[in-house]
């Protein structure tokens, strides 16, 4: 008898297993999320556009390298949570590709000078976006959609749209019904408005060409904001359509995993009660805070 009473008492000495583990995850996550963010960097934003760790560094191409190098800094903003390691990753994936990829003289007036003004400007904007999702589901769910739309590489971007329309679901109740609806609307019409700009933006670079000569760098921007915006006046009801009747079923797929998410959270429940603080059983009644032990004394 003395034997059981011996084994079934808790071991003070040592942690659990899985709290054990889940000290070692913590110790570990910020070294994994600057290797996926590096790993990342390339793919999210240039798959499929040129050979592997290369970029299509012209001036010609100045919009997509713009556009997708945004986008693949925002991701790894949106998993790196330090400054400076996130500045690193964003930096020295720009000069990697920028060693393998930078032509050897320009084809057209400054097009170095431009095409690094582009990248520092992409890294920029990229990084304001993607530390938003820091803030919770509906925030990352805004950074998904603002990169799907933004990149101009060949992988199946619709899939990241379809899980940011679901991931408000993960922290929706039955009294938030209707908040949860408006932040999948908000994210929904972030992808478009955000989708429409990138269209502009290309149809816009589109009028440079290596013998325009316009007399400054301000002036071929503002002709490339000019076209832009003609387009987007003449063509955005028509891009719009196309846009959504492009991704019909890929918001079915976010319908699914919305519906997922919510039979997880419910089925989990009962876990997440069993592994909270004084949810678990204990030898005798469990004592609330209105019903300590005193001393019986009447109270004053």
């Amino acid at each position: 008898m003395a034997d059981d009473a011996v084994s079934r008492a808790p071991h003070h000495g040592r942690a659990p297993l899985t709290t054990r583990l889940y000290a070692a995850w913590r110790r570990a996550r910020p070294v994994v999320a600057v290797v996926a963010a590096a790993l990342l960097w390339w793919p999210t934003g240039f798959w499929g556009l040129d050979a592997w760790l290369h970029v299509p560094l012209r001036a010609i191409d100045g919009d997509v390298v713009v556009l997708s190098a945004t986008a693949s800094a925002a991701v790894v903003a949106a998993l790196v949570a330090a400054p400076w390691p996130r500045l690193a990753v964003v930096v020295g994936c720009s000069a990697l590709t920028w060693w393998t990829s930078a032509p050897a003289v320009d084809s057209a007036p400054d097009e170095r000078e431009v095409l690094v003004l582009l990248l520092l400007a992409a890294a920029v904007a990229g990084l304001v976006v993607g530390r938003r999702a820091r803030r919770g589901p509906v925030a990352l769910a805004g950074v998904l959609a603002v990169v799907a739309a933004l990149t101009q590489a060949t992988w199946p971007t619709g899939a990241a749209l379809a899980v940011a329309l679901a991931l408000p679901f993960a922290v929706a109740t039955w009294d938030r019904v209707a908040p949860t609806l408006w932040a999948v609307a908000g994210v929904l019409l972030l992808w478009l408005v955000t989708s429409l700009g990138a269209q502009a933006l290309r149809h816009g670079w589109d009028i440079l060409h290596p013998q325009m000569n316009v007399g400054s760098k301000r002036g071929e921007l503002r002709l490339v904001l000019e076209a832009a915006w003609r387009w987007l006046q003449n063509q955005w009801q028509h891009a719009a359509t196309d846009l959504l009747a492009g991704h019909v079923g890929w918001f079915w797929v976010a319908a699914a995993l919305a519906v997922l998410l919510v039979v997880v959270r419910v089925a989990a429940r009962p876990l997440r009660r069993r592994l909270a603080p004084g949810g678990a059983a204990g030898p005798g009644p469990a004592t609330s805070p209105g019903q300590r032990v005193t001393s019986g004394a009447p109270r004053r």
